[in-house]
């Protein structure tokens, strides 16, 4: 019968196992006779008493290194189609309740929006006058993307960014992951230059804990009137990516093999 395959990452731990049990050419730390006890220096010379004793107490060193393997394990573990599936209803139901909330507490209960009322124009929260499509493009982001933080996060934490920033290197030409405390300190100090060719995309899936591995990136837009359909913005001239649309953008600087998709209330995932 064929034995099968053993996952990539017991190999290491095999060799350690290996070499611990070689006796004194092995690699097991120098104090490991003066932290353990004599029925422990007994599976040494015996390792099948091991299941007897346990094998936290026999070979702790062990137990530490397939800690940490599984640790890496998981670092390395990818998004399964099960998972990114799972993911994507989420954002659509985020940015169906988020369109539906918005438009009940900024325009009525029941009102829908139209070409006219989205041209209106009115004040934002900053005494600032936009056009009323603006206005709920902007409490629409924002109750998406809360909205995301707390239904992925409780079991996904630390597998997708909401609004990670994202800056080509100048020096290196490699694109780094800006730190949020970071970013607040440049803006405190009035450096807003250096945020000028960054980009901020909704939702980023990606490795554990590594915002740089990323895996999918997702845009939410709320079009008005919601019937329009859903598309990417083009940066401004005088912009660095003056000539390239978000989608471009992103592509180029999270070198993701799959191609960033929108979000919105009315298609979905595209």
């Amino acid at each position: 019968m064929r034995t099968p395959p053993r996952p990539w990452w017991l190999l290491p731990l095999c060799g350690l196992l290996l070499s611990a049990c070689a006796g004194p050419r092995g690699s097991a730390p120098q104090h490991y006779g003066q932290t353990v006890d004599s029925a422990t220096n007994a599976c040494l010379r015996n390792p099948a008493c091991a299941t007897q004793v346990g094998e936290d107490a026999v070979l702790p060193w062990l137990t530490r290194a397939a800690a940490r393997a599984g640790q890496a394990a998981a670092m390395l573990r990818v998004w399964e189609a099960a998972e990114v599936a799972h993911v994507e209803r989420v954002l659509v139901e985020c940015a169906k309740q988020a369109n539906s909330d918005v438009n009940d507490r900024l325009l009525g209960p029941g009102r829908r929006t139209s070409r006219e009322l989205c041209e209106e124009k009115v004040l934002d929260a900053k005494g600032r006058e936009v056009t009323r499509a603006m206005q709920l493009g902007e409490a629409k982001h924002a109750a998406a993307l809360e909205c995301v933080q707390r239904v992925l996060g409780a079991t996904d934490a630390g597998r997708f960014s909401v609004e990670p920033r994202y800056l080509k290197d100048a020096t290196t030409g490699r694109t780094r992951w800006l730190d949020p405390e970071e970013v607040a300190q440049w803006l405190r100090d009035g450096q807003f230059y250096l945020l000028t060719a960054s980009i901020v995309p909704d939702v980023v899936l990606h490795a554990l804990g590594n915002p740089l591995k990323v895996q999918r990136v997702y845009d939410f837009k709320f079009p008005c009137p919601v019937s329009n359909p859903p598309s990417w913005d083009s940066y401004a001239p005088g912009h660095p990516f003056s000539d390239k649309s978000q989608e471009e953008v992103y592509q180029l600087l999270l070198d993701t093999n799959r191609a960033p998709q929108l979000v919105s209330p009315n298609l979905g995932v595209q």
